[in-house]
């Protein structure tokens, strides 16, 4: 981690002399009219439950091993060097370095064809209750110029720091921000994007409902036997179709166990389990401890967590 801060340091370039100054800029400012009325912020959602890690090589990007990475958390991406493609739900986008992308929660993801073994790469994992602030970043490259590698430098440095949690989540706040605010990065080849897969429809019309629809509900809405959704699907995607949905409801399961203060009952309910006693036996089957665990913040059992 300390390299990464060294490399985040270096690449980012001193602030230009024409930046107007501090004096210039405050001469500016106009003589408020309502010294007691300012401007008002919109209520704020902050990041939460923040994890900052480097991946050096290519043969590192693809965690688990076995499919393709499904999980309730956001994961923003900063590629320092070497490109890679990251194929993200039916959508494969080459990111080359000097570029950053924003992974949604349950959005299907792996990593192909590196321009070198030899990567360097910055990954922020985190967790957030409103995303709607960050939906144009959605399958959207960006570039990381100069000022977001200052922002990205200042995660990394309030992350290094202990005691700095509240510091670290503004601070990456700040950074999402900008980066929404920042122009798609210039593409040098169009992104594939055809139809959605049927894995993606799949996720969507589970995702979509309050309530989780089941196989035969799924396959009305595809205009599809169940008995053809399910063999598609297993070809397709390489898992059934039932653990896939059993693995959807556990990561939705997770998010809400994160992020609200629902009951865990309820919580169970929500994601389509029957009973508490089946929520938690699933639950504890694919992660190794227990929802009320999982909600004090113990770690997941590695092995366990490989399962859904």
């Amino acid at each position: 981690m300390a390299d990464l801060l060294k490399f985040l340091t270096k690449m980012t370039p001193p602030v230009p002399a024409t930046a107007p100054p501090l004096e210039r800029l405050v001469k500016l400012l106009p003589s408020p009219q309502r010294p007691l009325h300012g401007r008002r912020a919109a209520p704020v959602s902050l990041p939460d439950n923040i994890i900052c890690f480097r991946r050096s090589a290519a043969a590192e990007l693809n965690r688990p091993q076995h499919g393709r990475a499904l999980h309730h958390r956001f994961v923003l991406i900063l590629a320092l060097a070497t490109d890679v493609t990251a194929c993200v739900d039916d959508r494969a986008l080459r990111l080359h370095a000097g570029e950053g992308l924003l992974v949604f929660p349950f959005q299907f993801h792996h990593y192909m064809d590196p321009a070198s073994p030899d990567l360097d790469w910055l990954f922020i994992t985190f967790e957030l209750d409103d995303a709607d602030a960050l939906q144009p970043l959605r399958f959207r490259p960006f570039a990381v110029t100069g000022a977001l590698r200052q922002l990205a430098a200042d995660v990394v440095t309030a992350y290094l720091s202990p005691g700095e949690a509240d510091l670290t989540a503004l601070s990456l706040a700040l950074l999402l921000e900008r980066a929404r605010q920042a122009g798609p990065a210039a593409r040098r080849t169009p992104p594939s994007a055809g139809a959605p897969g049927l894995f993606s429809q799949v996720t969507q019309l589970a995702l979509r409902n309050k309530e989780p629809p089941g196989a035969k509900e799924i396959a009305r809405r595809l205009g599809i036997s169940v008995s053809h959704l399910r063999a598609r699907f297993r070809i397709s995607c390489g898992v059934s179709l039932g653990r896939h949905l059993r693995r959807l409801r556990l990561e939705k399961a997770c998010g809400l166990l994160r992020l609200s203060r629902r009951r865990v009952s309820e919580i169970g309910e929500v994601c389509g389990f029957t009973s508490i006693y089946s929520f938690s036996r699933a639950f504890r089957s694919a992660y190794g401890i227990s929802p009320l665990a999982y909600r004090r913040g113990d770690p997941v059992q590695p092995a366990a967590a490989a399962r859904p």
